[in-house]
């Protein structure tokens, strides 16, 4: 289903910024690394960020057996996740004008326990959401990792995605009144790995690692 196709995912305000692309909707997932998943315990509203792996049309999430929020999804299974890239400040003349360059996706969705014998194609999953080709890089998960962990499960079928990148559009009124305005990019990028031990430092690091390094390197 494509993204703002429900009634709760249609942006009404300032909706030239939506985009009904399912490529954007990947493509925000697959190079950010945070998602923000928000459930209600108690009737109170609970955020935690976390780190998120996508396969085709499913987002997994996975944390300890012994998680809070965890064992909230399990049981409460009604979530909301939202992934945002910033890219820059826009600063306009006046602050009601200034704002953002983003993207940013909106998913509404059931979470879903895993089953054990899907838990390890799960797992490979957020590793390469976190570093594409970690896998075959590292030890093998033991059943006893496995047991402890518990994977959810979430259908990207309702989903919103917006997306801002307009430069700084000052009405005519704010225009030679000797106000600066302009664009202040950001950038989230990679330095050099460091080693977490003497053997570690004696093994050259993994291809995986320099190839997300270089593709984060700051220019």
């Amino acid at each position: 289903m494509q993204p703002g196709s429900t009634d709760r995912t249609t942006l009404r305000r300032i909706s030239h910024k939506a985009s009904h692309d399912q490529a954007d909707l990947y493509s925000i997932l697959d190079d950010n690394l945070v998602a923000h998943v928000g459930v209600v315990e108690s009737g109170q509203p609970l955020v935690i960020p976390m780190t998120y792996g996508r396969s085709g049309n499913t987002l997994y999430l996975h944390g300890s057996s012994g998680s809070r929020l965890m064992r909230l999804l399990a049981d409460n299974p009604s979530v909301c996740i939202s992934i945002t890239e910033l890219n820059a400040l826009k600063i306009a003349r006046s602050t009601f004008n200034s704002g953002m360059h983003y993207r940013a996706a909106v998913i509404f969705g059931t979470a879903r326990l895993v089953s054990d014998q899907d838990k390890l194609q799960a797992l490979d999953a957020l590793s390469d959401g976190l570093i594409p080709g970690r896998n075959p890089e590292a030890r093998p998960t033991t059943k006893k990792e496995l047991a402890a962990t518990i994977i959810i499960s979430v259908e990207l079928d309702e989903t919103s995605v917006k997306i801002s990148k307009n430069e700084v559009d000052d009405p005519e009124e704010d225009m030679n009144l000797g106000y600066w305005a302009g664009i202040i990019p950001l950038k989230t990028v990679a330095s050099e790995a460091i080693p977490a031990d003497d053997e570690s430092a004696g093994l050259p690091v993994p291809p995986s690692v320099m190839r997300f390094i270089e593709q984060r390197r700051g220019s």
